[in-house]
Parts: structure tokens; C-alpha cells; sequence
């Protein structure tokens, strides 16, 4: 399952808020995830540095791509 909250992406649209859903790559919670495939192992969420904070160039926040176990977990609110 591929889930996602980008306009572009092929995956099911999340709109965040209305639905929680969690996502562990490798066993660790993934915070700021943007895209999570289950099947492909992929994640891409919001680049953050060493302290923590959120990586921005020009105003722009910066995505990475990751790559491991993927587990997504819904529940209900």
C-alpha cells in the first residue's frame, strides 16, 4: 500500500487530521512522513539536522528519500 499527502503522488490520498496514521521505517516512528510505500520499502518525508529542526533552502522545505521495512499503522480517531 502506498499512502500519501502530495497532490502529485500516485499513492491513496491522506488528508492529515482526518485520519491517524503512523509510519515506522526499520522499527523507528517516522515524523513529517509526506509519502510511505509499504511494498516498495520507501519513505520520503521532511529532511531535518542534527538538532532536530526542519531543513529549509530558499523557503523551501527539503524531502528525502529513505529505504527499509516500511509499517503503516491506522487508527481509528
Amino acid at each position: 500500500m502506498r499512502i500519501t499527502v502530495l497532490d502529485d503522488d500516485p499513492g491513496e490520498r491522506v488528508i492529515p487530521g482526518r485520519e491517524r496514521i503512523t509510519v515506522y521505517l526499520d522499527g523507528v516512528k517516522v515524523k513529517s512522513c509526506l509519502t510511505a510505500d509499504d511494498v516498495k520499502g520507501e519513505v520520503v518525508d521532511i529532511e531535518r539536522d542534527y538538532r532536530g529542526h526542519i531543513v529549509a533552502v530558499n523557503g523551501e522545505l527539503q524531502s528525502r528519500v529513505r529505504y527499509g521495512q516500511v509499517k503503516i499503522e491506522r487508527r481509528q480517531r
